[in-house]
């Protein structure tokens, strides 16, 4: 069987993947998404805002602004996902004035019955679950791996740095050292 699901609903999960993977209180940018995900940032804006809308992520503004979950993974499904950017799963244009038009409506509503049903069985948690325990296999596009899921490692402080936001670009804040007084 072959059936299409559009390019945003899967930019959606993939998006959606990386955000829980990040750090519950730190927010990742568009840019930071788009960086990670190799989508383009105004498709990322795009599909934030629909995913936002349905109360599957929430935004933050401000120069640490980003994106994060609104919700944890496990109560997030793929029909909700479908739903957000979708609108859901809709039927063919099947008239039913005539009899038979009135039976294969009926079909198509219990295919789509059964395809909700199925996609309300899968939720983000298990997904994640379920590729972070599936081999790692060469993929035909490669997308940069930063040491950290969305932040790289720099020389302010490693991956455990609290970030901030300046402009489009990520800046860790420089560990505080104290000088040695004994080495004057």
């Amino acid at each position: 069987m072959n059936m299409r699901i559009s390019t945003m609903a899967c930019h959606a999960l993939h998006l959606l993947l990386c955000l829980s993977e990040q750090d519950d209180d730190i927010p990742a940018s568009a840019s930071e998404l788009s960086v990670s995900t190799g989508i383009s940032e105004k498709f990322v804006q795009k599909i934030m805002r629909l995913l936002q809308a349905e109360g599957i992520v929430k935004s933050v503004r401000g120069i640490a602004g980003g994106h994060m979950l609104a919700r944890t993974p496990d109560d997030i499904t793929l029909a909700d996902i479908i739903f957000a950017v979708e609108g859901g799963i809709s039927l063919p244009g099947v008239s039913q004035a005539a009899p038979v038009g009135k039976t294969a409506f009926d079909a198509w509503d219990k295919v789509a019955r059964s395809m909700h049903n199925s996609l309300e069985a899968v939720t983000l948690g298990s997904v994640r679950q379920s590729s972070a325990s599936a081999p790692r296999h060469a993929t035909r596009r490669r997308v940069a791996q930063p040491s950290s899921p969305l932040l790289p490692e720099t020389d302010f402080g490693g991956t455990n740095a609290k970030a901030y936001s300046l402009g489009r670009q990520r800046c860790r804040k420089p560990k505080q050292t104290v000088p040695n007084s004994s080495a004057v």
